[in-house]
């Protein structure tokens, strides 16, 4: 950033005199390089600079440590939106106006003190204006200036709301289910993506990221090996940590209701950033306002995803009303929506946040942070976390009742015998089946191996007639089946003689006894027009 002397060497003699009274210093009036020279060694002066910090009022004092937060330079489209703008006066209008003694804003004031200036700096693929420190000013300041204010997020007015969301950190349950349909090439159905309200979208490109996956969504055996012996924390920590850092999940994109256009692109890195590290300053236990929170971004900080402040180079159109969403006047639909989506996403999914809702299905409107797993938003790490001791149970009809916090190599493997048919709140439903069974096999999988691993786990106990199951199944495969039929019943067998003798080798039929013969749906037709020939008159069951 430019310094003090270059910055000084932008004004008249008039501006310095404005600056010398604002520092309350005498300074030349014979000629402009002496005075600034003069105003110059005055400046440096850390006891003077202390001083005109102290004088400044709070929305000018707000600027200054805003300023100083930012590494000494804003935007100057997003500062000036914040703090107000400048006007552009010569020596005449300045000696007419005085706006050294009368700012009209924040900007001004620190403006017409020569605590900040402005320029084109290029930091970008172009240059850009932007507000900023003086180097040696700057320097001072991290020292001296006065401290940052926190920033002020208020309290939800009912800390006992009614419906609330608990964040109960399913993540490494509900990828260990994933990694197993994946590992057995099997879809797992749209309703049970719904239940786990988390898109496939955001999941995958997670579990590429973290390495748990191949770029062709196989799972990676290795890192297989180090999810199932790492305990539930660190399984936590690193989908938070990768998560943290991740250019290829992008949240703005998964927002639902906005549609994007054109070749632009953001940076999703600086949203999470923003608002873990709000949170972190945050009490646990208690619940927040969420229109407060974003109230307050939007004051302090509303371009943290914005570089320039630039808000109309970005295609998104509302699906609904097919509005572009251009200008800072759409800030909550876009800004507002991913920061909500931020914490109503990933952050409950990793069990950070509680949500409360404004109705049963209604906007979140307060938000809470988990004690237990605050410690991510603190340093990035969990020391402890839940242990996986839930037993699973064996059903009736060899249904797998799978709690959360079951161990996670036996649920694997269970849910490579199996497929998933059900989730529940406090638990998952796998049912083995015939084709999940021959699946399992093509694999080299056998089910005596997963009923040794569930005894040798203890992770549930092992009715009888699943031990029968294994040893007809491995001496002779599927045994049974039931399926729909059309049923052809004669009332007199002489009929259905006749029927046979001239069907037979024309239709695909089975003869179940002397009166029943099973025929197929596809030849219905041609078997009423045989029946017609032999006159013999067929009556059609109202639900066939």
């Amino acid at each position: 950033m430019p310094g003090l002397r270059s910055t000084l060497a932008n004004y008249d003699l008039d501006f310095l005199t404005r600056i010398a009274r604002r520092w309350d210093v005498q300074i030349s009036q014979r000629e402009v390089e002496s005075a600034r020279q003069d105003l110059l060694e005055n400046m440096l002066d850390t006891s003077l600079f202390e001083k005109v910090l102290e004088g400044l009022d709070d929305g000018a004092a707000k600027a200054w440590n805003h300023l100083v937060q930012k590494g000494g330079k804003i935007h100057w489209a997003e500062f000036s939106r914040i703090y107000g703008q400048i006007r552009d006066y010569g020596r005449a209008s300045r000696e007419r106006e005085e706006p050294d003694l009368h700012p009209v804003s924040a900007a001004e004031t620190l403006w017409y003190a020569g605590l900040a200036g402005r320029a084109f700096l290029r930091t970008e693929a172009e240059p850009k204006e932007f507000f900023y420190i003086p180097d040696e000013l700057l320097e001072v300041a991290k020292n001296t200036g006065k401290p940052a204010p926190k920033l002020h997020i208020r309290p939800s007015v009912n800390q006992k709301p009614k419906w609330v969301a608990r964040a109960e950190a399913l993540l490494p349950d509900r990828v260990t289910d994933i990694l197993a349909a994946l590992r057995m090439r099997r879809e797992i159905p749209a309703e049970i993506w719904n239940a786990w309200d988390i898109p496939r979208d955001f999941l995958y490109p997670w579990l590429r990221e973290v390495g748990l996956v191949d770029d062709t969504l196989q799972p990676v055996p290795e890192a297989l090996k180090e999810f199932f012996n790492a305990t539930r924390g660190q399984v936590l920590t690193h989908l938070y940590q990768v998560w943290l850092k991740s250019n290829e999940i992008n949240e703005l994109r998964l927002l639902p209701g906005l549609e994007f256009e054109g070749t632009w692109k953001n940076d999703p890195i600086p949203p999470r950033r923003l608002l873990t590290e709000i949170l972190a300053g945050l009490e646990s236990g208690t619940w927040w306002s969420l229109s407060s929170l974003l109230a307050t971004i939007k004051e302090t900080n509303p371009d943290f995803q914005r570089q320039g402040g630039d808000y109309e180079s970005w295609y998104i159109r509302e699906t609904k009303s097919s509005a572009y969403l251009s200008g800072f006047e759409n800030w909550e639909k876009v800004e507002g929506a991913l920061l909500t989506y931020l914490l109503g996403a990933p952050l409950h999914w990793l069990g950070i946040v509680n949500l409360a809702r404004a109705g049963e299905n209604g906007k979140i409107a307060a938000f809470q942070l988990n004690e237990k797993m605050k410690p991510l938003l603190d340093s990035g790490e969990l020391s402890g976390s839940d242990k996986e001791n839930r037993v699973m149970k064996i059903r009736d009809r060899l249904l797998f009742s799978i709690p959360n916090f079951a161990p996670r190599l036996p649920r694997y493997q269970v849910a490579r015998f199996c497929e998933l048919v059900h989730v529940f709140p406090k638990e998952s439903l796998y049912a083995l089946k015939t084709d999940t069974l021959k699946k399992a096999e093509e694999q080299g999988l056998r089910l005596g191996q997963l009923i040794q691993l569930l005894e040798r786990e203890k992770a549930a106990a092992i009715p009888e007639n699943l031990r029968v199951l294994e040893e007809r199944w491995s001496q002779h495969g599927q045994e049974a089946v039931i399926e729909r039929v059309l049923l052809l019943r004669f009332t007199r067998e002489d009929a259905r003689a006749a029927f046979l003798k001239q069907a037979t080798g024309r239709f695909a039929l089975e003869t179940l006894d002397p009166l029943c013969v099973v025929i197929n749906e596809k030849q219905v037709d041609g078997i009423l027009r045989l029946l017609n020939e032999l006159g013999i008159l067929a009556e059609i069951a109202g639900d066939v």
